[in-house]
């Protein structure tokens, strides 16, 4: 387990400080299915030292945790958006059965689709299920609304839903962790009545379900959960969630109530704050949730207008709001789109599927990239596992020449989520020509950072597991035409199997099994993997409000913006910088979105600091400095930098001989560090947190290069 001091601050990811508090509040055990932008939330805890799983899916994933709070334990169960639809049916139940121990679900929304298929709404779910809601706004709240969770589950006997955003999961902001505390031994009591959920248990528990709601929304009517700002009477915003931090920015005159509780709603309390302003005003991301529920309690308040529903929200976005600006924004420019790796399996795949002008089902992974050219070889994707079942719909009805041209391909992680009941049907219902199926197995769970499931034979902290055999279990289910090839290998062979299987009126799987170069790369044993290392800052060092800084602090909000190509270090870069201001006394608040961005795709974080920083987002034009890590780059972010700022490129390390090929972005830093006061001890303990050992003396040489003054 890794060492925290209790008392430090930390600058910690949303997700990093929802896995700290579950340690510190001794969550007995972590389950979930990895998803952007909830991914890291288990693996961190593992790091951290707790008991985390990877299950086959989100369902199963909160049945096993539904199992650790009927045995009085805590259970932390994490998913973005989407699996949350996948585990719905225990979830609403679970509600009127209730919980002994405490149980928190996390909810990691995705407005904006940095890394999805939709921008749903996940707080429809805690109204529709009767489960009560907490949203954070920033890493702190991240913190401590997991250990409130856990506290209102274990209270009240219900799951509680954290639901958290993008912003708030790749947010780093700065957490203070409270002292860990300890929980009871685990054990059974039984409850027939109670826990099985046949109508004539089912009715009372919904009464009684519906009268804990009352009660919490009482308590929340004086609970510390929300924060009132008062200002000026003329605007009453209120507010949840990260959109808190962007009004803060924007509105700092304005009176704000910030929700913590959002469902059940303390509608009292909110009553009262707007009657106390001339003009209340609901600015909230998503969907008009705590818009239509104040109207519906009768509180007068107005919304945003419609054109700002999608998408994420941000200062400049709020300020447009503010102003009643509701004319078109500008388009974004359009970055390098992300492709499959040069090198990857499933490139053979595509490329087959493609010359042979197949009509292909296609599902949710890194392989959906084959939609794009080169190959642009996959033709519907929706949700998981539902290629299988959308190809046997096509074959049953087109007319045979193109039924024979439909293929289902699915990876090996999505396969065992929820694409096994749809080999089931394809065995219970053939189609009369019979399917293709094509299981991309690249041997681990790709899109969402290279994660282990069923099929890799390792558990989510890299120990040894039970491997399932893909070719065993579809066999298992009766057909008999499995082929098991690598496509890399012998593309060749794998088009001509497919062009044979086509033609036949069987049933056939083929696995196009190679492992991906980028797993391959990343797989460690349980004892080589290396615990999170968190930037701290010594106490006497760190500035505690905005007028207790060291004299070395900037005295105003500074923005980097540090932008480049996936695969670039511009994560890497980021997160060192964060480091170095945490480590220099400054508030800092860090936002990235990774995810199939980073396949070669546009990628931005953004760094800003100084003595109170509100949003982790710099709105367009007020970057100070812009660091490119690709000059084909340089156009597409040019926007961000205000008139006046520093540009930084590949051309200031021109005549640089530097030590390492792929540290270029830390020589980029070298030159940033000549513009930024910043002691250079912070600078070089920030990159020895950041680099493996083999890469610490050839980073910090490439940083020194970057940071001497040429000119001197």
């Amino acid at each position: 387990m890794m060492d925290v001091d209790p008392v430090s601050r930390q600058l910690l990811s949303g997700n990093e400080a929802v896995a700290l508090a579950a340690r510190h509040a001794g969550v007995a055990l972590g389950v979930g299915y990895p998803g952007t932008p909830s991914t890291e939330i288990l693996e961190y805890f593992d790091a951290l030292g707790g008991r985390a799983e990877w299950a086959p899916n989100e369902k199963v994933a909160f049945e096993v945790a539904l199992g650790v709070a009927f045995g009085t334990a805590a259970a932390l169960v994490t998913m973005k958006h989407v699996g949350l639809n996948v585990a719905a049916d225990p979830f609403f139940t679970a509600a009127y059965s209730g919980v002994p121990g405490p149980l928190v679900v996390v909810s990691a929304d995705d407005p904006g689709l940095a890394s999805s298929q939709n921008e749903q709404d996940n707080r429809r779910y805690a109204v529709a299920a009767g489960v009560p809601m907490l949203e954070p706004s920033d890493s702190q709240e991240a913190y401590d609304f997991t250990r409130a969770a856990l506290d209102l589950s274990a209270r009240w006997h219900l799951p509680v839903l954290l639901r958290m955003t993008t912003r708030v999961c790749h947010s780093k902001t700065l957490v203070v962790p409270r002292p860990a505390e300890s929980r009871p031994t685990a054990h059974f009591d039984r409850d027939i009545p109670g826990r099985v959920m046949i109508p004539a248990h089912a009715r009372p528990a919904h009464r009684r379900l519906r009268a804990k709601l009352a009660e919490i929304a009482a308590w929340g009517e004086d609970s510390p959960l929300p924060v009132l700002l008062k200002g000026d009477r003329s605007l009453g915003i209120v507010t949840s969630g990260v959109t808190f931090q962007h009004v803060r920015e924007a509105a700092p005159e304005a009176s704000v109530l910030k929700l913590g509780l959002t469902y059940p709603l303390p509608i009292e309390r909110i009553r009262r704050f707007v009657e106390s302003v001339d003009h209340g005003l609901v600015i909230e991301e998503g969907d008009p949730y705590l818009f239509e529920q104040l109207r519906a309690a009768g509180i007068s308040v107005d919304q945003k207008p419609e054109m700002f529903r999608f998408g994420e929200l941000n200062v400049e976005r709020v300020r447009r709001i503010l102003s009643n600006d509701a004319s078109p924004e500008p388009a974004p420019k359009p970055g390098k789109p992300p492709a499959l790796c040069v090198g990857c399996p499933h490139r053979a795949v595509f490329s087959a599927l493609k010359k042979l002008d197949c009509v292909v089902a296609g599902d949710i992974g890194c392989y959906t990239l084959g939609a794009l050219p080169p190959f642009s070889a996959m033709d519907m994707q929706l949700c998981m596992g539902a290629s299988i079942g959308m190809g046997l719909g096509l074959r049953h009805v087109l007319p045979e020449p193109e039924a024979r041209r439909v293929v289902s391909v699915i990876g090996d992680s999505t396969f065992l989520h929820s694409g096994v009941t749809g080999l089931i049907e394809m065995v219970y219902n053939p189609p009369s020509t019979g399917h293709v199926v094509v299981i991309l197995d690249n041997s681990t769970t790709a899109m969402t950072g290279l994660q282990e499931n069923p099929a890799t034979g390792r558990t989510l902290g890299g120990e040894p597991a039970y491997q399932v055999s893909l070719e065993n279990l579809v066999r298992s289910l009766g057909i008999e035409n499995v082929v098991v090839c690598d496509p890399t290998a012998d593309a060749e062979s794998f088009e001509h199997r497919l062009r044979d299987a086509l033609v036949q009126n069987a049933l056939t799987v083929l696995i196009a099994r190679r492992p991906c170069i980028l797993a391959m790369a990343k797989k460690k044993s349980k004892g080589e993997r290396k615990a999170p290392s968190f930037a701290t800052a010594d106490k006497a060092a760190a500035c505690k409000s905005a007028h207790d800084c060291g004299s070395n602090v900037p005295q105003r909000l500074i923005n980097v913006v540090i932008a480049g190509l996936g695969g670039q270090g511009v994560l890497k870069a980021s997160d060192i910088l964060a480091d170095a201001v945490v480590l220099a006394g400054c508030d800092v608040k860090k936002a990235e979105v990774h995810g199939m961005s980073q396949r070669g795709g546009s990628v931005a974080c953004d760094v800003r600091f100084g003595p109170k920083v509100f949003s982790p987002m710099t709105p367009d034009g007020e970057a100070d400095y812009l660091v490119v890590l690709a000059d084909e780059e340089i156009e597409h972010n040019r926007s961000r930098l205000r008139p006046g700022g520093a540009l930084i490129t590949p051309g200031s390390l021109e005549g640089l001989s530097l030590p390492h090929r792929r540290s270029a972005n830390v020589a980029l830093l070298g030159v940033l560090s000549r513009q930024l006061p910043i002691d250079a001890a912070a600078w070089r303990e920030a990159i020895r947190r950041n680099m493996k050992p083999e890469l610490l003396d050839s980073n910090l040489a490439a940083f020194e290069l970057g940071a001497a003054d040429k000119t001197a």
